[in-house]
């Protein structure tokens, strides 16, 4: 019997983070990705195509694909396919970059899978980071470098401080172990206050997330993009916190509304603020664009802000990590049990 097929695109690559390269790293291509699934089964031939033309070659006979994008022409041309694996956590820039709607992929029957988990321990040791350059007052030892002037300063201590997540998912809980092994109080809130997590001192229901705030001397804020969260960072939220703390962000720009969070810098309603995804594209989403800070935003420069150009994901074993959350779903799939990082789309199953 054949193997199901699984194909990469020849795009499936993080090349956003090699901008101007002919060839970017093996660690960050599809043949990465391919070479660490082949290693963690034999029942998937899996094929990485070498560009367009092969690709849509190979289409019309794989079973299975991996995409950060789908055209309608890849679409159409995915005669047998029942599953996309995407390479994002979440499916909004997914969807913001494609053709198609989630009722396209519904209708086809086509499942939907995400690499929800893939960024884990990369973003969490980036948060981490974050803390330790506002702690240690390294924002300012960076500028002091940079035109050559020296003057001793003292810096903080994350030990005894209290770090307060808003939503303790995957990120938010590694970010909480990480502080706790540095000696932080951890606290946090999220929809489902009866799981345990050993290494978190109190958990909150999600509606007291301000009480979280209020506690907190680094608040990090990773929750998915929705309705609800739309400029979740706000003038009412960002009032909980104390003036001596931090806001840090690794959930989706749109979550922060910028204005708000600037007046708060600028008249001294929090310390300090530092953010990987940035803003909200005023046209489609493009690699160029996606969580870019605005060039007039009035966040650059401030002394007491640290901005990262949407690279937190970046690391040279997160293909290492999509491919064991593919292999995993193949295998649920091929038991016909639910597979893990199954994407619910407006409440509904894809």
């Amino acid at each position: 019997m054949a193997k199901p097929l699984f194909l990469i695109p020849d795009d499936f690559e993080d090349r956003r983070f090699f901008t101007g390269w002919d060839q970017i790293p093996y660690d960050f291509s599809g043949a990465k990705l391919r070479d660490e699934m082949v290693k963690r089964t034999s029942h998937l031939d899996v094929q990485l195509a070498g560009d367009e033309t092969e690709m849509l070659a190979i289409l019309p006979h794989a079973d299975f694909m991996a995409a950060d994008r789908l055209s309608r022409q890849r679409l159409d041309s995915g005669l047998k396919l029942k599953w996309v694996h995407i390479s994002s956590s979440g499916a909004d820039h997914f969807f913001k970059r494609s053709e198609i709607t989630a009722d396209n992929l519904r209708q086809r029957a086509i499942m939907v899978t995400t690499s929800k988990g893939a960024g884990v321990v990369v973003i969490a040791e980036q948060v981490l980071c974050y803390m330790l350059m506002f702690s240690r007052n390294m924002v300012r030892a960076v500028r002091q470098h940079l035109v050559g002037h020296w003057e001793r300063y003292p810096g903080q201590e994350l030990c005894g401080l209290t770090l307060g997540v808003i939503g303790l998912g995957a990120i938010g809980s590694r970010v909480a172990y990480l502080a706790n092994a540095v000696g932080m109080k951890t606290i946090g809130c999220k929809r489902d206050i009866a799981t345990v997590i050993p290494w978190v001192d109190r958990i909150y229901p999600a509606e007291d997330y301000r009480e979280v705030m209020r506690q907190s001397d680094y608040v990090l804020l990773c929750i998915p993009i929705n309705e609800r969260t739309d400029k979740f960072i706000n003038d009412d939220s960002l009032s909980c916190m104390k003036p001596t703390a931090y806001l840090m962000n690794v959930a989706r720009g749109e979550c922060v509304d910028e204005d708000a969070l600037v007046r708060a810098l600028l008249h001294g309603v929090i310390a300090g603020y530092a953010g990987d995804n940035h803003g909200r594209p005023a046209g489609p989403v493009t690699d160029d664009n996606m969580e870019r800070l605005a060039r007039d935003s009035k966040l650059w420069g401030m002394p007491n802000v640290i901005v990262t150009p949407n690279c937190a994901v970046a690391g040279p074993r997160r293909y290492e990590y999509m491919a064991e959350i593919i292999v995993a779903n193949f295998e649920a799939i091929e038991r016909g049990a639910e597979p893990k990082t199954r994407l619910i789309w407006n409440g509904e199953p894809v």
